[in-house]
């Protein structure tokens, strides 16, 4: 009963699934983006970790159709669990927080930077 009147903005029941697609749609967005920061990391890939990275996307994708079918609640959660690892990803790129957390690896001063740069030299060229 508290998930059927708990749903907030368009989604005000959390039991049934999301008829504007806008949860799901975000969530897939949300791992395309997260997916393709890890592809800009690797300068020469093996075919293997192309495959890999492939298949990811694939399945970021028809993560929507299933999302669209769960109930609200579910897609929500997920949605709310990849912001989160994007959040996680980004913030651990940071000079400052490397600092701040001691970490011994070799990162670059701008890696915000390098990502902008890394993305619009493989997709805007």
């Amino acid at each position: 009963a508290d998930l059927a009147a708990g749903g907030a903005l368009w989604f005000p029941d959390l039991t049934s699934p999301d008829p504007t697609w806008i949860l799901p749609i975000c969530l897939g967005l949300t791992n395309l983006l997260i997916v393709e920061v890890f592809s800009l990391q690797r300068v020469n890939p093996s075919r293997f970790q192309k495959v890999v990275t492939n298949s990811i996307r694939v399945f970021s994708v028809l993560m929507i159709p299933i999302a669209a079918t769960v109930p609200s609640s579910m897609a929500l959660y997920w949605f709310t669990s990849s912001l989160v690892g994007f959040s996680h990803n980004i913030v651990l790129r940071s000079p400052a927080i490397h600092k701040f957390l001691k970490l011994q690896t070799v990162r670059s001063e701008s890696p915000y930077r390098d990502l902008l740069s890394a993305f619009i030299s493989k997709y805007c060229k």
